[in-house]
Parts: C-alpha cells; structure tokens; sequence
C-alpha cells in the first residue's frame, strides 16, 4: 500500500460538550468512507474520583454516557480507536499513593476492557511509577500538549518516562528543523509524534498555566460563565482583533496576524509535506464545541470567504466544501491551512463543491496573494521569535505589535 499524507493522519475531538448526545455520532456516519479513513482516533474526556482525589480533563468537560456507547460503536463498526484523555494540569500529588494507584488501575480497566488502548496522562509522576504501563501493556500512552514539549530532548525525556505518542507542542509548527530532528529520533526510539496543528493561542501565552489551571475548576463552573466570558481581556481581545489598517475585504473570513495563534501555516501541498513528513499525527481541537440543531450532521472540510463586495444582497461569504482531505491535497487546494478553520455550516447555506468553482473564487483569496505564501514560508521556521522580525506586522500593516498582550 503506498503511503501519503492524509490517510490515518488526523486525532479529532469527540464533541463532549455537545448537548445532543447523537449529534456527533450522526455527522461521522454522514461523512464519506474517504474522510473516515483519514483518522487516526477520537479522543474523549473523562474524570476519576476516589476519596479526597480528583483527576480528570482540561476541559472542563466529559463524554456523557451515551456519547461513550456511540464511540464504542464506532470504534467497533468502523475500527478507528477511541482515546481516553486524563490532561487536568492540577495534578493531584494524592494520584501516587498506592490505594489511589489500585483504584485508578481499577478504573482504567473498565475503558480497557472495552477495548480502549489509546490514552493520554497527563500526571507525570504516576507515569514514572510503571503502574501502567505494567498493567495495561497494550496502551499507548499519550503525554498531554499541554506539557508544552518544545525541544527534541524533552520529546526524549518523555518517552523515557513511557509515553508511546509523545503530543508536541504547538511551538513546532513554527520550527520546522527542530520538527525534524524530532522526528528522526522518534523513529529511533521507535515512538509516534503529534502537532496541535491549530487552537489559536499566542506562542507561550503567559495565561495558558492559570487557564488551564481554572477551567476544569468548580470555581469557574460556579460562575456560570466560560473562562473568556468571565476574563475578557486575555486571548478574547486580541482574536477578535482587526488587524488590518484597511477594511475587512481586504484580508477575508477568517484571516488573522498569525502572532495570534501559533497555528500551522501550510499553504500548499508541497508546505503540508513538509510537516506530514516529519509527524505522525496531526491533532485538532474541538472538545468544547456546542453546535446548535441547524447544523448539517456531517463531518467535512469547508473554507469560508467573503463574497465581492461583502454587503450585496444575499448570502455574504461563499462557503467551499470537500468531502475529504484527500480532496483538499490532490486537487492542491491553497490555502490548505484555512481549511482547519471552519467545523461545519448551517442547513439550506449554499455550498460550492465543485473544485474548478473552488479554485475560481479562492484564487484571490489573502492567503493565495505573493508576500502572504511568502510570509507562510518564514513561519515554518520563524521560532515565534517575532521582537526582532515583525514580518507578519508588516503584512497587516499594523506597525511594530511589541507584544499580542498589549492588544
């Protein structure tokens, strides 16, 4: 079988915050056999308790019941694994004592007698027991991103705590050499690699430990609202930030000064090989999505962009859909990165599908312009390192942004 770059490459988010129970069940089954094949798990959230002890998700949320069977069927029906994740990063120190340990392994055992083998752990210090992975010698255990593995020796140091998937940190998608070396010596040791490829956080963000701190918290939970409701002047005010000194035709749906986001910038085929060559998986976030029931129940890839001019009469953006990534990569659909942006789109909105019709109306798109392919090939290996560059300011005509927490 000959390998390419798409095919078994995608970790997906189980929608655990969805409060239709089938929603996410009935958009996989919807989606094309092509599209299916293309991932490699669903992960899903979950919490343990026992005694004083709570150890759960990041997220602040969990697969229901029902959404659990459903991924079971799944897993079964279509043989794409299901991942537990365990990534809460207030590690409780009472995970490694021993009357925890023998509950959690209790605990674990139930999902791997269900035929679960893929799991993430964020607690470092219950890894380094071997517990586990003695237990359960088929997992594959994943570290959380979350860790923030930004350098080839951390990606060492973690495997020698026993992690099989070391989850890289999004800092890669600008460091394309460090990616590299990465990978080489992932074979070596005979482990996978994974890259968020888009979330939208700042590189570094010096809020992310407290968010990730609060947000699976019952304090925040108490108040009713989300982390950017209740704070709205850390990452809420600079998303949704403007960044160009002209008008919004000029940069298009979606388009943003990538500092904002330490998202993958790939623009073309030839840019997507670069990094598939070099990382096993890819990862996309979506845990917390709540879709409402006007949505089309069914996974694919779609690519928004204002309509010329925006305010006319009607629909205001054209909306592009591919049934698959394979599509987006043998057809060469640039910008490939601006296909990760949009989940999905309301019933009765007019969809483009055809690819001469796609690449029609994307061919003036921002990101398909000179100096934007040329800035997308300096972030491959740019670093973050954006005090001293300033190209992407440049681009959006902004003036020398010192640094996003200002905005």
């Amino acid at each position: 079988m000959i390998k390419n770059n798409y095919d078994k490459k995608f970790s997906i988010a189980h929608w655990d915050g969805c409060q239709d129970d089938n929603f996410f069940l009935e958009s996989f089954e919807n989606a094309s056999e092509q599209w299916r094949n293309e991932i490699y798990d669903i992960y899903f959230g979950a919490t343990f308790r026992y005694d004083d002890v709570v150890y759960g998700d990041v997220m602040g949320v969990n697969a229901s019941p029902t959404h659990y069977k459903n991924l079971l069927k799944i897993q079964e029906k279509y043989g794409i694994p299901i991942s537990l994740t365990l990534n809460a990063m207030d590690m409780p120190i009472g995970m490694i004592r021993q009357d925890v340990i023998e509950c959690f392994l209790r605990y674990i055992k139930k999902y791997y007698d269900d035929g679960v083998r893929i799991c993430t752990i964020s607690h470092t210090h219950l890894m380094k027991t071997g517990a586990l992975q003695e237990a359960f010698p088929d997992m594959d255990w994943k570290n959380t991103v979350n860790h923030g593995i930004s350098s080839t020796q951390e990606m060492i140091d973690f495997a020698t705590l026993g992690y099989t998937t070391v989850q890289l940190d999004r800092d890669f998608n600008r460091n394309l050499n460090e990616l590299k070396r990465a990978k080489k010596e992932a074979t070596r040791l005979g482990i996978k690699t994974c890259l968020l490829v888009r979330e939208s956080c700042m590189p570094q963000c010096p809020f992310k430990a407290e968010h990730d701190h609060w947000q699976p918290g019952k304090a925040l939970k108490e108040t009713g609202k989300s982390y950017w409701e209740l704070i709205p002047f850390t990452c809420s005010s600079w998303r949704t930030v403007n960044f160009s000194s002209g008008t919004q035709e000029e940069f298009d749906k979606g388009v943003a000064n990538p500092r904002t986001g330490t998202n993958i910038m790939a623009h073309s085929r030839d840019d997507w090989d670069e990094f598939a060559d070099n990382v096993d998986i890819f990862k996309t976030s979506g845990r917390l999505n709540r879709f409402d029931p006007n949505m089309v129940k069914s996974f694919g890839y779609y690519f928004e962009i204002n309509r010329i001019p925006q305010k006319q009469v009607g629909y205001p953006t054209h909306l592009l859909r591919v049934d698959s990534f394979k599509e987006i990569y043998e057809n060469n659909l640039t910008p490939f990165h601006m296909w990760l942006v949009t989940a999905g789109c309301k019933k009765h909105y007019p969809l483009v599908t055809n690819i001469d019709e796609i690449k029609e109306i994307s061919a003036n798109h921002f990101w398909n312009k000179d100096e934007a392919i040329d800035l997308c090939k300096t972030l491959k290996r740019c670093k973050n390192q954006c005090y001293s560059c300033h190209k992407c300011d440049d681009l959006f005509e902004t003036g020398n942004i010192e640094s996003i927490v200002n905005l």
